[in-house]
């Protein structure tokens, strides 16, 4: 991709990295509602954010300054996997709901693209930050 395609998609990028910092919670993750801090924490939107801010970084497309909110979220999603790789509080699944209440509702259990998203991520953490 070259030219104005390519810088309109970069600035874009950098825009949703420096607004998805400033939701993501003290502990590294970020609430299923970004904006609702009584929506809980969830693991795989978070491992999701987490990769695509560690390859945006390795491929060059932002700065790397942008690796503290990827690393901060990396410890945070790795507080949530067992020994034996099961991936915890992960959504159940995002159907549409009625009102935020809904969204606040959905269950958390293991789920399988919970456990693809944090391995994306650590094929991420492995290419970046070891």
């Amino acid at each position: 991709m070259k030219g104005v395609g390519k810088r309109y998609l970069t600035e874009t990028l950098v825009r949703q990295i420096e607004a998805l910092s400033g939701f993501q919670c003290e502990d590294g993750m970020w609430n299923t509602l970004l904006d609702d801090p009584f929506s809980y924490e969830e693991t795989s939107a978070t491992a999701g954010f987490a990769y695509g801010i560690l390859k945006a970084v390795r491929l060059e497309l932002v700065e790397a300054n942008y690796l503290p909110i990827a690393e901060k979220a990396v410890r945070a999603v790795l507080s949530h996997v067992e020994e034996d790789g099961t991936v915890n509080q992960v959504s159940y699944g995002t159907g549409m709901g009625r009102d935020l209440e809904h969204y606040r509702r959905i269950p958390m259990c293991p789920m399988a693209y919970g456990q693809a998203l944090v391995i994306l991520m650590l094929n991420e953490v492995r290419k970046v930050l070891l």
